[in-house]
């Protein structure tokens, strides 16, 4: 028995290690997948056996994993990652970014051929080719034009430079819409040269081309960081990845450059009649217009700006309807306000203007004006929020209801006005705009009139401050499931926060 027993021990020990090594080796190769689509494999077989690289090679083969119709070649491979980041070609496409940058190319392409007719138009009117022109008076002409242009691009940083951020894709449009205006105007400048009664406005014509085309490159440059930043998050996930992106965007505009520059010899021996040069030069023009459109609505921001704010807060309490007891309720995501969203400000504007017709939101305000137009006593009211703060300092926020000009209520339009203090975050601004529109929500409903007194002012605000206690959660949670980031909120302000010394 025992004889029997340490047999079956024997055969134990020696059966199972096997089977569990034939168990564990299942595979017979090791594949390791770069990003841009090529892969090595390694044959399991060989472990025992070192692999010598003259005698048998590691095959490296190019291959996108998800499209298997298409094979390219080392060379191949070599160009789309010079151009494209690293990354598959399934998450270009269902990002979208093979189609923005397609559709960026051919703005880029149509700008730069109808800069060769713009040039070629500048050089007639500067007088190459006519009798009696020199050298010097074109020099001025280059000399005036460009120093208009630098001067237009420093004035128009000091006013526009902190909004570029909350209107990246506007700004971006307005920017592609002054090159169109800057490179008609210097298509026009020559021609008024055949009208002696006009032929002084050449100069001018000239400059305020240069000048808008100086607008462009400033809200284009700073607009671009923005655009590139969101794209490396969407293709390469995290933002690290800015800096391939904005190289292979550099390379993009350089072979788009080179391509410019073979068919602007074609063009400029093509468009001898200035017929053919008007009609190509509009056809361009479309061209332009439309392809930025197009390539702006596939950009998702997910952040809130002044317009996806009133969005989604007008989404969201409407939805809500009072009603608490709700966990979250749906609002717009990221690519259905981007399909919604105008491209041009006027819209805005007019919009804006509509919706605010009465007590509108005043965002930032400096605490004297908050006192001012807040009609109340300065000590008192300083002193009151102040206790308010301290006894709850999440809101670092201070909202009142005022009128927008200095005088009295009965004479001036009702506004409420919020003040930051300087510890606020941009949550705080999401959170202080949903407060203003739910003051704004009652005043409306307690008054038809523009201007109420101040016991219905003192009503609406502690409705609207027990409210925003309960909805805020519910509002806050709803825009995060949405894809919103209330820590990037960008809301219009007059810039101005609180310090307490």
């Amino acid at each position: 028995m025992m004889q029997r027993l340490l047999r079956l021990v024997l055969l134990l020990a020696v059966h199972l290690p096997c089977h569990a090594l034939s168990q564990s080796v299942t595979h017979s190769k090791v594949i390791s997948r770069n990003s841009d689509g090529r892969y090595e494999i390694f044959p399991l077989g060989n472990l025992d056996n070192r692999v010598d690289d003259d005698t048998e090679k590691t095959r490296a083969v190019s291959v996108d994993s998800t499209q298997k119709i298409f094979h390219p070649t080392a060379t191949l491979r070599r160009v789309r990652s010079t151009f494209l980041p690293a990354n598959r070609l399934a998450i270009l496409r269902s990002s979208g970014y093979l189609s923005y940058i397609l559709y960026d190319n051919i703005q880029d392409l149509s700008t730069s051929l109808r800069s060769v007719l713009a040039t070629q138009r500048i050089l007639e009117g500067v007088g190459v080719g006519r009798a009696g022109a020199t050298a010097l008076s074109a020099t001025l002409n280059f000399i005036i034009r460009d120093g208009c242009g630098m001067v237009a691009s420093l004035l128009f940083t000091s006013y526009a430079a902190h909004s570029f951020r909350r209107n990246v894709k506007r700004w971006k449009y307005f920017a592609d819409v002054m090159v169109d205006i800057g490179i008609t105007l210097e298509i026009i400048a020559p021609s008024v040269l055949s009208y002696p009664m006009l032929s002084g406005y050449f100069l001018p014509l000239l400059c305020l081309g240069n000048v808008c085309k100086a607008l462009c490159g400033v809200a284009a440059g700073a607009c671009g960081g923005a655009l590139q930043m969101h794209w490396a998050v969407k293709v390469m996930g995290t933002e690290e990845g800015i800096s391939e992106v904005a190289a292979k965007n550099g390379a993009q505009r350089t072979l788009m450059g080179g391509v410019g520059l073979v068919l602007a010899a074609v063009v400029a021996s093509w468009v001898g009649d200035v017929r053919n040069a008007i009609g190509l030069y509009c056809a361009l023009t479309l061209v332009h217009l439309v392809a930025n459109y197009r390539g702006l609505k596939l950009i998702e921001l997910d952040w809130l700006n002044g317009w996806r704010m009133h969005l989604v807060v007008e989404e969201f309490l409407a939805r809500v309807n009072g009603n608490t007891d709700k966990q979250s309720v749906r609002v717009s995501n990221p690519m259905e306000a981007s399909k919604r969203e105008p491209l041009l400000f006027l819209p805005e504007l007019r919009s804006m203007k509509r919706q605010s017709t009465k007590f509108p939101i005043l965002m930032g305000v400096s605490f004297n004006k908050l006192v001012q137009l807040a009609g109340r006593p300065s000590s008192s009211f300083l002193q009151s929020n102040l206790v308010e703060k301290r006894g709850r300092p999440k809101d670092n926020y201070i909202l009142s209801v005022g009128h927008t000009a200095s005088g009295k209520l009965s004479k001036a339009r009702q506004c409420i006005l919020v003040a930051f203090f300087s510890d606020s975050s941009n949550s705080d601004r999401a959170k202080a705009y949903l407060h203003g529109c739910l003051v704004r929500r009652a005043l409306t409903s307690q008054s038809s009139d523009s201007r109420t007194d101040i016991e219905t002012i003192q009503k609406a605000e502690e409705t609207a401050k027990n409210e925003i206690e309960k909805l805020w959660p519910i509002f806050e949670k709803s825009v995060t499931s949405a894809g919103w980031k209330l820590d990037k909120t960008e809301c219009s302000t007059e810039g101005y926060e609180i310090h307490l010394e």
